[in-house]
């Protein structure tokens, strides 16, 4: 997997059961990754670039930004504080490629 890969496959894979998801379901899945030390925990720590958001919710953003423009995630619309997404045949495929 590169670099970019594991966000990648975390936030597919939080979406994977093709149901509409609001993205603090997306953070909270990449919060279970925390215990299992799949994800670095200096992302958890708060260094106020972002405000008072954990750091590891902007790599999930911008992660879900890029999937978003390549097709692999589609925004459904807005909730009241974040997006509505739901990923789309072409990102079940990656993430099937993808996966460990």
């Amino acid at each position: 997997m590169s670099k970019r890969e594991p966000w990648d496959f975390w936030v597919l894979g939080a979406l994977r059961d093709g149901r509409p998801a609001h993205l603090k379901g997306v953070y909270a899945a990449v919060e279970t990754l925390k215990g299992g030390g799949y994800v670095d925990p200096s992302s958890f720590g708060v260094d106020g670039r972002w405000g008072d958001r954990p750091d590891y919710t902007h790599v999930v953003r911008s992660t879900m930004s890029s999937l978003k423009k390549r097709g692999l995630v589609e925004r459904l619309g807005k909730g009241k504080r974040t997006g509505v997404y739901r990923i789309t045949d072409s990102g079940l495929k990656e993430l099937s490629r993808i996966e460990p």
